[in-house]
C-alpha cells in the first residue's frame, strides 16, 4: 500500500491560512457546514484524488457519517493526523476533566482499558499507545484508512525530548495492530530521518514536511531539507507547497512537481477550496498519470 501522488489536505476546512487572517476566518466560517466540506472532497475525487489527509477535528464527524451513509467517493482513502490537541483543550475548558475523560473512553471496549492502565503503571506503554490511537481514529470507523500520521506538535516534541520509545511504539501499533502505514509530520526533516532511520531503525518510513519555493519553515535550511528529501532514506510527502502565498500558485506547484521521484518527493499534500483550483493543481501534479 502506498499514497497516490496527489493528496488533499484540510487546512482550508479548518480556517488555516498563514498569509491572511481575514481569509482564514472566512474559510473557517464557510466550512462550518458539512455539505461545504463534502462538496470540495467531491471535486477532488472527481479530479482524480484518492487520498484525503486530515486532522481529527470534531467537524469531520458529520462529514464522515454522510460519506458512510451515502457511500460517497468510492476508492478514496483516509489518513488521520493525530492528536488534535485543541479538541481536548476545548472540551476540558468547557466540560471539565471528568467529563473529558468519560467522553474519551466511553466508546472503547472497557475490558481493554484496565490492562492498558496496569501496563502503563508497570512501565509498558504499548497498550496505552494503541488505545489512544484508536480513540483518535474512531471517526474513521468503516472508512478505508491508508495511514495514521503523528502530528508535528507531538512528534517534534518527542524527538526533542529523545523519547524514542514512544515514537517506535506508535509506528509498531499503527503498522502491526492497525495494519496501515505509520507516518510522521515534522518541521525538521533531516533530524527526523536520523531519528527514525538511524536511532530507531525503521525502514523508509513516511515523512511529511514543508517543501516549497520560499523556504518557509524548511528547518534547519532549505538546502539541508532538499538534500534530506533527495537521500531517499524515507518516503516523503511535501506539504505547504504554495509557500504560504509567497509565490504564484502555478509556479509553486510546478517547483515541487519537478522534484517528484527524482528529488525524493513521493506525494504532494495540497489544500484548495474551489473545484477549479483543485482541477488545476491535480492536473499539474498527476500530469499524464
Amino acid at each position: 500500500m502506498t499514497f497516490t501522488k496527489a493528496i488533499l489536505g484540510d487546512n482550508q476546512f479548518l480556517g488555516v491560512n498563514h498569509s491572511s487572517q481575514a481569509k482564514a476566518a472566512e474559510l473557517y466560517e464557510r466550512f462550518a457546514r458539512p455539505d461545504a466540506i463534502l462538496e470540495v472532497i467531491g471535486a477532488a475525487h472527481e479530479a482524480g484524488v484518492r487520498d484525503f489527509m486530515f486532522t481529527t477535528h470534531d467537524r469531520y464527524e458529520p462529514v464522515f457519517d454522510e460519506i458512510r451513509r451515502s457511500r460517497l467517493f468510492p476508492g478514496m482513502y483516509y489518513t488521520p493526523c493525530l492528536p488534535y490537541a485543541h479538541k481536548y483543550w476545548n472540551r476540558l475548558s468547557k466540560d471539565g476533566l471528568v467529563a473529558l475523560l468519560a467522553s474519551t473512553v466511553m466508546p472503547l471496549d472497557k475490558l481493554r482499558i484496565a490492562p492498558a492502565l496496569l501496563g502503563l503503571l508497570a512501565g509498558r506503554t504499548g497498550g496505552m499507545a494503541l488505545l489512544l490511537t484508536e480513540i483518535e481514529i474512531l471517526m474513521c470507523k468503516g472508512l478505508p484508512v491508508r495511514g495514521v500520521f503523528l502530528q508535528n506538535l507531538a512528534f517534534d516534541f518527542l524527538m526533542a525530548m529523545e523519547l524514542h520509545g514512544i515514537v517506535e511504539q506508535f509506528a509498531r501499533v499503527v503498522e502491526t495492530r492497525l495494519g496501515v502505514l505509520p507516518g510522521f509530520i515534522t518541521m525538521n526533516h533531516a533530524r527526523a530521518v536520523h531519528l527514525l532511520c538511524d536511532e530507531i531503525g525503521l525502514d523508509r518510513p513516511w515523512l511529511c514536511a514543508h517543501y516549497h519555493l520560499a523556504g518557509f519553515r524548511m528547518h534547519p535550511s532549505p538546502s539541508v531539507t532538499e538534500a534530506s528529501f533527495a537521500s531517499r532514506r524515507t518516503h516523503n510527502i511535501a506539504m505547504s507547497v504554495f509557500a504560504s502565498g509567497r509565490a504564484k500558485p502555478a509556479e509553486a506547484v510546478d517547483h515541487v512537481v519537478s522534484r517528484l521521484d527524482g528529488g525524493g518527493i513521493d506525494a504532494i499534500l495540497f489544500g484548495s477550496s474551489s473545484a477549479s483550483n483543485i482541477r488545476a493543481n491535480v492536473t499539474r501534479i498527476l500530469g499524464g498519470d
